[in-house]
């Protein structure tokens, strides 16, 4: 017997209540404790309860007898932000720090708000990034040892680490001897990925990329990318998931949520006593028996550090703080660079599923009861170029191109992040997207970049947002290697056309489209200048090194140099960010440094 239609809805929103209930009812389990005394002490405080810092927390206080406590600027996780399908929506909402770089001289020059995301919220960015599981190449990592004398930092001493953390549900990959299961964080491979993504990669497989592991023995192939998420249910892995809701006693955590910390408490110029924060509007300060660890990432670490008096001199004295170290926090800051090449879908038959995730009763139904639909579901494809500028080869390669089908979400929002003299032309340019719905982006991707920006302070006020500069594309090498990837990727698409999938057409503000070859090649190069723009990657603004080295920040141990007790474990460390995505490296860093931290505590 049927249920009559609004029987069958009433079933599907008491069930879809009941689950989202229950599952922000986990998220908040640990956030919602009392508030400890102001000037409490604690063994162990960090600074940030995002991607290290929910693994730092786990692994401190349950394999040492210590007191930790957690402070994190955003709030608990959300069942929003559970769902992997639904990443998209994350950036520049609440979940999300809303940075702005500075206008850019050589790239994205589209954009006069140069929008990036960071996550403000437990989890920090492996909650708000898409998730793809891709440690990088062993030679970025024994290039920190060689050329930066990180010899704890080789691929031999850092792939233990990362094995530490996964879980990987593959059946196929998890049984070649690069994965393992039973670690805290689940990593899947999308077993239903679209048709027009798999079209991309059979695409890239006649041209001589075989499918491979992107984590395994080599890096020269083509694949669809396995993903932080758990395949059965469609729940994205965090670390505040995996480390911190997995956790069966959290008697020695204390987690704050919405909490601003404004400075490190330093005793002297060489020893760490705690931190002030705000939290409701009131002044707090907590100190520490042992350490303070920052995990803020790589724009807010290095900015809690200058706000501390530890930066360069220079600039500190410009904003008269008292200079307590003369380090060169915030130089070094790198990201890795991508430009879009939009691919409109015209066939209709070319996709499996509906890709929108949308929150309607239909879709949120699926995605509680058996993590099914486009909630529960996100696929990208990877393949790595070896690009002319690069003289490592296919062995250590220098770009990548992510494929992915995505769903036009807002005409009006996406048209506002263009400069307002070329705003019309740029609704013209999406309105067919937008009546189709979706689209096959190819984003070649500049996975090892050479130029060098910086983080620095925009006032002695916390609150005020710091002045970012990434310096994009500014060594011509970079402009040069992205150039060649993306003529590849250009090339191969007009010599080989995917079924359902037309020509890309000119941007505006660029000359004619790639008509010839001369045509092309100027029209390329004015579309990277204009459109290429932050793959979120940030590393390098308190580079690690030895204590010798002028321009490191922290040594091999995590330790800022000149501080016995003042460690900074996050992407900031990273010398060389890896050539894959970053979130991997990151939580392999927060599974290193808790393995020191506990060696010299235990």
């Amino acid at each position: 017997m049927f249920l009559p239609a609004t029987a069958s809805m009433t079933v599907m929103l008491l069930t879809v209540s009941y689950y989202a209930l229950r599952r922000q009812t986990d998220h908040n389990r640990f956030v919602n404790g009392p508030m400890p005394a102001n000037e409490s002490y604690f063994d162990f405080i960090i600074v940030g309860g995002g991607t290290t810092g929910c693994i730092l927390a786990n692994r401190l206080s349950t394999t040492l007898n210590v007191s930790v406590l957690m402070l994190e600027a955003g709030g608990p996780q959300s069942v929003i932000t559970d769902m992997i399908g639904n990443t998209q929506y994350l950036i520049g909402g609440e979940f999300d720090w809303n940075y702005r770089v500075q206008p850019q001289r050589y790239a994205g020059l589209a954009y006069p708000n140069f929008t990036i995301t960071r996550g403000k919220v437990l989890g920090g960015t492996s909650t708000t990034q898409w998730g793809i599981y891709n440690r990088g190449n062993p030679n970025d990592y024994d290039n920190w040892s060689q050329r930066y004398g990180l010899t704890n930092m080789t691929w031999d001493r850092v792939l233990p680490f990362f094995l530490a953390y996964e879980n990987n549900t593959d059946h196929v990959l998890r049984s070649n001897g690069y994965h393992r299961s039973g670690g805290l964080v689940s990593v899947s491979t999308e077993t239903e990925p679209d048709p027009v993504l798999m079209n991309f990669v059979g695409l890239m497989n006649r041209l001589g990329y075989p499918t491979i592991d992107l984590n395994g023995a080599t890096q020269d192939g083509t694949a669809i990318a396995q993903m932080f998420y758990n395949a059965d249910t469609g729940i994205k892995s965090t670390t505040a998931n995996s480390y911190i809701e997995s956790i069966n006693q959290t008697a020695g955590i204390t987690i704050i949520t919405r909490a601003f910390v404004e400075r490190v408490l330093l005793t002297n110029d060489s020893h760490a006593s705690g931190v002030q924060f705000t939290r409701n509007g009131t002044e707090y300060r907590m100190y520490a028996n042992n350490e303070v660890i920052l995990t803020a990432g790589p724009i807010n670490t290095p900015q809690l550090l200058m706000l501390s008096g530890i930066g360069p001199k220079i600039h500190l004295e410009e904003l008269n703080i008292p200079v307590v170290r003369d380090l060169p926090v915030g130089d070094n800051l790198h990201d890795q660079v991508f430009v879009p090449l939009y691919y409109r879908i015209n066939n209709e038959t070319s996709r499996q599923v509906d890709p929108y995730p949308r929150f309607d009763v239909a879709n949120l139904y699926g995605y509680f009861l058996n993590g099914s639909g486009p909630l529960a579901h996100h696929a990208d494809g990877v393949t790595y170029y070896s690009s002319s500028e690069n003289a490592n080869g296919t062995s250590w390669p220098d770009t990548m191109i992510i494929s992915v089908v995505e769903f036009f979400n807002n005409l009006n929002a996406t048209v506002s992040q263009y400069a307002s003299n070329r705003q019309q032309q740029w609704r013209e340019y999406w309105a067919p997207y937008a009546d189709d719905g979706y689209y096959l982006a190819i984003d070649p991707v500049l996975a090892r970049p050479v130029s060098r920006g910086t983080v620095r302070l925009n006032a002695t006020d916390p609150r005020s947002a710091p002045l970012i500069d990434p310096n994009y594309l500014s060594n011509e090498k970079d402009f040069e290697a992205l150039l060649d990837v993306t003529r590849f990727v250009v090339r191969a698409l007009q010599r080989d056309r995917l079924p359902g999938v037309d020509e890309f057409p000119p941007i505006p503000g660029c000359p004619i489209g790639c008509i010839t070859e001369s045509l092309c090649e100027n029209y390329l190069r004015c579309h990277i200048r204009q459109l290429a723009r932050s793959y979120y990657n940030f590393a390098g603004t308190a580079r690690m090194g030895l204590a010798n080295d002028t321009a490191a920040v922290v040594d091999p141990q995590f330790r800022v140099i000149g501080f016995d007790n003042l460690r900074v474990v996050d992407a900031s460390v990273i010398p060389e960010v890896p050539n894959g995505h970053i979130i991997a490296a990151t939580i392999m860093l927060g599974e290193k440094g808790s393995h020191l931290i506990i060696e010299e505590n235990e």
